[in-house]
C-alpha cells in the first residue's frame, strides 16, 4: 500500500511539471509605456497643413500677412478624416500653428488667429472642427504649436513663454483627447515680430520645456511627445524623407540628442525607449503646404515610403497639403487610395497560417513556435534563457511562393534581435534570401520571389533569450514604375526604358508623344510623362522633370571665393548635381556673402532659376537666404529675386525659384547672403536657369 501511495504521488508530481507554466523572460534594457506601445500601433497617421501659407506658396510664413488671406470657400475636416480613414489612417495631427504664429483656433493669447478672419465671419475654430470629425469616423487627433512665433511681438520675451504654454493649455483642454503632441526645431531668427521686423535669438532653456511637459501629461497623460523627453517621448527619424534606417533601435541613451545618424539608428544599449516617427510630405519636390508646382507621389514611391517607414520599426505621419479651397485635393486624394488599394492586395492573403511552426528551442507550451502564426500581440514565441541564438522553420505541405516577409518582436518586453537571416528550402537544398539586423514592432522585408516547402528564420540576440510575436509571409504583385528622366548631355534628355512598357512624354504641355530615343532640348522647358503597358491600358501616374537652359558655352566671370579642385565654382555649371562648390578653404570657413557672377553665351529671358544645394547630409553650408540679380552687359543688374528657402535645413532638395516676370539677360549673379545655422561657409551644387516655354 504504502509502496502504491508513493507511485502515485510521483506520477502526480511528474504531471504537475509537466503542465506547469514557464516563466515569462524578464524585460530587457528599457521598454515601452503603456502609452507608446498604444502609439506603435497607430503605425500611420497625418501631419495636417494648413493656413495663411496656404495662400501664400510659402512654407515658412514671416509672421506678417494679413489674416484675411484665410477664407477657405469649403472647408471640410470631415472630408480631410474621412478621406484619411479610408486611405488607411489612424490619426490627424494638425498644425494648429506654425512659425507664422497664426492660429487655427481663436486663442485667447494673440489677435493673429482664425477669429480676425472672414471665415465664419470669425466665428470658426479648424481644431474644433477637426476634433468632431476625428471622433466621427474611428480616428486619433493630435496636435502641433510651433514653438517660434514670427508674429508675436514679445518673442525672445517672458511674456511670449507665458503665452505659449497658454496656448498648450488651450488646445489641451478643450477638444478631447490628444494621442500626439508635435514640437518643432526650428527656433529663433527673423520675423516681423509686431512690426519689429528683425532677428531675435533665444536661449537653449527659454521655453521652459519642463513646464510644458508637465502640463500636457496632466492635461493629456495618454499623449506621446514627438520630439519631446522623458517618458512617452518618440523621436524625430533624422531625416524629412520619410525613411528609417535598416538598423532601427527604439532607444536612445537620452532623448536629447541631435546626431542625426544616431536619430536614423537608434542606438543598441540606449537606456530609453524613444521610438522613430518618419516624417514627409504627400507632395514631390517636397512642400508641406499646398503648392501647385509639385504632385501627389506616384505608386511606386507611396509604396517604397511604406515599407522603409513602418517596415522598419518606425511610424509614418505623411504631411497632408490642405488646398486653397479647405479640402484635400482630388490628385492627392487619388494617390492616398490607390496606395491603400495596392497595400490591401500585398497583405490580402496571408500565407505563413497554413505552414507548422517548429523552433530548434522553446521556453515552454505557452511559448510555442505555433504562436507567431496567431496575429496575436499576445501570444509569443520565446526561447530559454541562456539560448541567444535558435532557428524557427515553417513547413509546408506544398511549396508557397512569396516576395514579402513580415516579422514583429514581443516589444513589451524590450528589442532583442539585432541580426537575423532567411533560408528557403527548395527539392531539399537550402538558400538564403535575406540577411537583416533589427526588427522591432515591426519589419517588413521585400525580397526576390521565392518558392520553397519550408522557410527558415535564424535569430541572434545579445539579450538572455528571444521573443517573437509575428511571422508572415505575402506574395505582392508587381508594381509598374513611372518613368525616370537621365540628362547624359547637355540639352539632351532621355528616359529609362522598361521591358514591355511604352513611354510618352510632352514638352512645355504640347502634345504628348510616344518615346523612342533621346531628344534634344537646348531651352531647358517641363518635361512630363507616363509609362503604359504594352499589353493593355493600365499606366502610371504623370511625373515631371523641369530641365533648365542648356550650359554649353556658359562661363564664370567672377566669384567672391573660387576655391580649387573639386570644390571649384566650376561646379555650379558642370551639369552634375553631385559635384560642389563650397567656402571652406585650407585655413577654414571663408566669410560671406558669397557671389557668383556667370556669361551664359547668348542673352535669353529668363523666367526663373533652380538651386540644388548639397545633399550628402550634412547641413554645413546650406544657403537659407539669397538674392539673384540679371544683367545684359554686365554693369547694370537688376535684382530679379529676393527670398529665403524655407525648411532647407531638413530638407534640402532642388530650389525652384519663379521671377514675377519674365527678365531678358546675358549675365545672372547669384548670391548666398545668409546660411543655415549662422554658418559663414556656403555649399552648392548646381545651378540652372529657367526660359519662356516654347512649344
Amino acid at each position: 500500500m504504502f509502496k502504491k501511495v508513493l507511485i502515485t504521488a510521483s506520477l502526480l508530481i511528474s504531471s504537475c511539471l509537466l503542465y506547469a507554466k514557464s516563466a515569462p523572460p524578464s524585460p530587457y534594457g528599457p521598454v515601452p509605456s503603456k502609452h507608446q506601445l498604444d502609439w506603435h500601433k497607430q503605425e500611420y497617421y497625418g501631419l495636417v497643413c494648413f493656413g495663411l501659407n496656404t495662400y501664400t506658396g510659402q512654407e515658412w510664413g514671416y509672421g506678417n500677412q494679413p489674416t484675411s488671406l484665410f477664407n477657405p470657400s469649403n472647408l471640410d475636416t470631415d472630408q480631410w478624416a474621412r478621406v484619411s480613414k479610408k486611405a488607411g489612417l489612424k490619426g490627424l495631427i494638425l498644425v494648429a500653428k506654425h512659425h507664422d504664429g497664426f492660429c487655427l483656433w481663436p486663442s485667447k493669447t494673440t489677435k493673429y488667429t482664425v477669429a480676425a478672419s472672414p471665415w465664419k465671419d470669425g466665428k470658426g475654430d479648424v481644431l474644433r472642427d477637426l476634433s468632431d470629425s476625428c471622433k466621427k469616423y474611428g480616428l486619433k487627433l493630435g496636435v502641433y504649436i510651433s514653438p517660434w512665433d514670427r508674429n508675436h511681438a514679445e518673442y525672445g520675451r517672458e511674456q511670449y513663454v507665458k503665452d505659449y504654454h497658454e496656448q498648450w493649455r488651450e488646445v489641451l483642454t478643450g477638444y478631447g483627447d490628444i494621442f500626439e503632441v508635435w514640437f518643432d526645431g526650428a527656433n529663433g531668427g527673423s520675423g516681423y515680430y509686431g512690426g519689429a521686423n528683425e532677428s531675435r535669438s533665444i536661449s537653449k532653456d527659454y521655453y521652459r520645456y519642463d513646464e510644458v511637459f508637465n502640463l500636457i501629461k496632466s492635461k493629456q497623460p495618454q499623449a506621446v511627445f514627438f520630439g519631446g523627453v522623458g517618458e512617452d517621448a518618440v523621436r524625430w527619424v533624422g531625416n524629412e524623407s520619410g525613411y528609417a534606417n535598416k538598423t532601427n533601435w527604439c532607444a536612445l541613451h537620452t532623448a536629447k540628442t541631435g546626431n542625426v545618424q544616431i536619430l536614423m539608428r537608434g542606438q543598441k544599449d540606449g537606456k530609453v525607449w524613444v521610438p522613430a516617427e518618419a516624417d514627409t510630405t504627400i507632395l514631390q519636390p517636397k512642400k508641406w503646404y499646398y503648392n501647385p508646382s509639385s504632385a501627389p507621389r506616384n505608386l511606386t514611391d507611396f509604396t517604397n515610403l511604406f515599407y522603409t517607414s513602418i517596415g522598419r520599426n518606425a511610424s509614418l505621419n505623411l504631411g497632408l497639403s490642405i488646398g486653397p479651397d479647405g479640402l484635400i485635393p482630388d490628385r492627392d486624394v487619388k494617390a492616398m487610395l490607390a496606395a491603400k488599394k495596392h497595400l490591401d492586395k500585398v497583405f490580402k492573403k496571408e500565407l505563413a497560417v497554413k505552414s507548422s511552426a517548429s523552433a530548434s528551442d522553446v521556453r515552454g507550451k505557452e511559448f510555442s513556435a505555433q504562436n507567431v502564426l496567431k496575429a496575436s500581440d499576445q501570444k509569443y514565441w520565446a526561447t530559454k534563457d541562456g539560448v541567444q541564438e535558435a532557428s524557427l522553420t515553417l513547413s509546408f505541405d506544398k511549396s508557397v511562393t512569396f516576395n514579402r516577409v513580415l516579422l514583429q518582436e514581443y516589444i513589451a518586453l524590450g528589442q532583442r534581435i539585432h541580426k537575423f537571416t532567411v533560408e528557403v528550402e527548395n527539392e531539399g537544398v537550402w538558400r538564403q534570401v535575406a540577411s537583416e539586423t533589427t526588427i522591432g514592432y515591426k519589419r517588413i522585408l521585400r525580397i526576390e520571389t521565392a518558392t520553397g516547402q519550408k522557410v527558415r528564420f535564424n535569430f541572434t540576440t545579445d539579450a538572455p533569450c528571444l521573443a517573437l510575436t509575428t511571422i508572415q509571409l505575402f506574395k505582392a504583385p508587381i508594381i509598374m514604375s513611372p518613368p525616370l528622366f537621365i540628362t547624359s548631355k547637355p540639352g539632351e534628355v532621355s528616359i529609362k526604358k522598361q521591358q514591355n512598357i511604352k513611354t510618352y512624354f510632352r514638352v512645355n504641355g504640347g502634345k504628348f508623344k510616344k518615346y523612342t530615343a533621346t531628344f534634344k532640348l537646348p531651352n531647358g522647358g517641363l518635361v512630363e510623362a507616363y509609362n503604359q503597358e504594352s499589353a493593355g491600358d493600365s499606366r502610371t501616374a504623370l511625373v515631371s522633370k523641369l530641365m533648365g537652359l542648356n550650359k554649353t558655352g556658359w562661363k564664370i566671370i567672377s566669384c567672391s571665393y573660387p576655391n580649387a579642385g573639386t570644390a571649384n565654382v566650376k561646379s555650379l555649371i558642370d551639369g552634375n548635381p553631385k559635384t560642389m562648390w563650397h567656402t571652406h578653404g585650407e585655413n577654414g570657413k571663408v566669410p560671406g556673402p558669397h557671389s557668383v557672377v556667370i556669361d551664359i553665351g547668348n542673352a535669353k529671358k529668363l523666367t526663373g532659376f533652380t538651386l540644388m544645394p548639397r545633399h550628402d547630409g550634412c547641413a554645413i553650408g546650406l544657403v537659407d537666404k539669397y538674392s539673384f540679380y540679371v544683367s545684359t552687359d554686365g554693369k547694370k543688374w537688376t535684382l530679379a529675386s529676393k527670398d529665403e528657402f524655407s525648411n532647407i535645413k531638413n530638407n534640402p532638395i532642388e530650389q525652384v525659384v519663379k521671377f514675377s516676370k519674365p527678365m531678358k539677360a546675358k549675365f545672372v549673379k547669384f548670391v548666398a547672403e545668409h546660411a543655415v545655422d549662422r554658418n559663414s561657409c556656403i555649399a552648392i551644387c548646381e545651378l540652372d536657369l529657367l526660359v519662356a516655354p516654347s512649344l
